[in-house]
């Protein structure tokens, strides 16, 4: 039998196994086919072993078997996920439209009569191992596009989840200031009149945490308001303020230290809300990284030429080597699935380059992890 040179050549020839109780019907049907690969069986139990182990294009088979027939096999070979998806071409001297009817009924897909045309033979083959690489493209498109639409879905969920939740934030909002108004300005009331130092005291007290909630709705309303798209001069440093105050139950509940560098810095075209969600992904990334015990996150601002740099360290975990490339992937993450979507971060660098900025990460190992945002200064500043 003529074989192909070199191994490259023997990978792209097609596979053909070839089923017969009679060597002198595979040595001939053989000859027909030696610029495929082909394996040999002469047994129902060989072929069934062989079609699994060895995944061949085609299957040639016979009808009439000792152990098992050939329509036997074909149902074994149908009823097995690895082989069911392999065309059989029957070739039998059976001819009979019967014969030919249960073939078809069994899952072959063409059925061949002996004396076997090689012409013919060759030709069939050739049309059904076209249409099995035209239908394994298909699979393949039809799952990567199923993987699309699923991911496409879970990006539309989740983007639904952000909506309801901003717009439930704002009602609450919305909620809460009028009766708190008018509890402070009670409570102002009462203050002017008492005349008990003590008394007073606790209603100064009372009318400080009316205003330290009127601060933080005000935060809440603004962080869950829709975006404008709008650009206008930012202060960076305010930004962080803004979102520092509205995080600092965090902080208090889980024991975390924040350090604060910022420098004078200029205003630079941003959308506001935009760039808090930002930094407020950052800020809760961090929180989550740092110890339970010594949590530390720094978060510093510096213009360096025509830049303001904006860094978020901590002393967390860190990132390793090997996630460090996929950080900014959607859906990609490293922490529980109940903890977080693996958007956060997809999100801030969507934002950061739409503003013609960049972001990326250092995590030297065992030192946790520092976020750098670089926004351009306008040219007027």
């Amino acid at each position: 039998m003529e074989q192909l040179q070199g191994k490259e050549a023997a990978e792209e020839r097609k596979s053909i196994l070839l089923v017969d109780d009679m060597v002198s019907n595979v040595k001939l049907l053989a000859r027909h086919l030696d610029d495929y690969k082909l394996y040999f069986a002469l047994d129902g139990a060989t072929a069934l072993a062989v079609a699994e182990q060895c995944q061949p294009d085609v299957i040639l088979l016979d009808v009439m078997m000792p152990d098992m027939d050939g329509f036997e096999i074909c149902r074994h070979l149908k009823g097995n996920g690895r082989t069911q998806k392999i065309p059989v071409i029957f070739v039998t001297a059976k001819n009979s439209e019967d014969d030919e009817e249960l073939g078809l009924q069994v899952g072959a897909i063409d059925f061949i009569s002996k004396p076997v045309n090689g012409a013919i033979l060759r030709a069939r083959i050739s049309n059904h191992l076209e249409l099995k690489e035209h239908r394994d493209n298909l699979t393949g498109l039809l799952s990567e596009k199923s993987s699309e639409l699923d991911e496409t879905y879970e990006k539309l969920l989740h983007a639904e989840k952000l909506s309801t939740l901003g717009k439930l934030t704002s009602s609450i909002s919305h909620e809460f200031s009028s009766p708190l108004f008018g509890m402070e300005q009670i409570l102002t009331t009462f203050r002017e009149q008492e005349k008990n130092a003590d008394r007073k005291n606790m209603l100064e007290v009372c009318i400080g945490e009316c205003r330290r909630l009127r601060d933080l709705i005000r935060s809440m309303q603004s962080f869950g308001r829709p975006t404008t798209s709008h650009k206008c001069p930012t202060d960076l440093n305010t930004i962080i303020n803004d979102v520092l105050y509205l995080c600092a139950k965090i902080f208090e509940k889980n024991n975390i230290h924040i350090e604060k560098k910022l420098q004078s810095v200029p205003r630079v075209d941003a959308v506001e809300d935009q760039m808090k969600q930002v930094l407020f992904n950052l800020i809760t990334n961090a929180c989550d990284a740092v110890p339970q015990e010594g949590g530390r996150i720094m978060v510093s601002t510096v213009r360096q030429a025509r830049h303001v740099i904006l860094e978020v360290a901590d002393n967390g975990c860190g990132i390793g080597a090997d996630d460090l490339q996929a950080v900014f992937a959607p859906f990609f993450t490293t922490k529980q699935e109940d903890r977080g979507t693996g958007l956060g971060l997809s999100i801030c660098y969507g934002i950061v380059t739409s503003h013609n900025g960049t972001i990326e990460v250092k995590s030297p190992p065992g030192d946790g992890a520092v976020f750098t945002v670089r926004i351009p200064v306008p040219e007027e500043s």
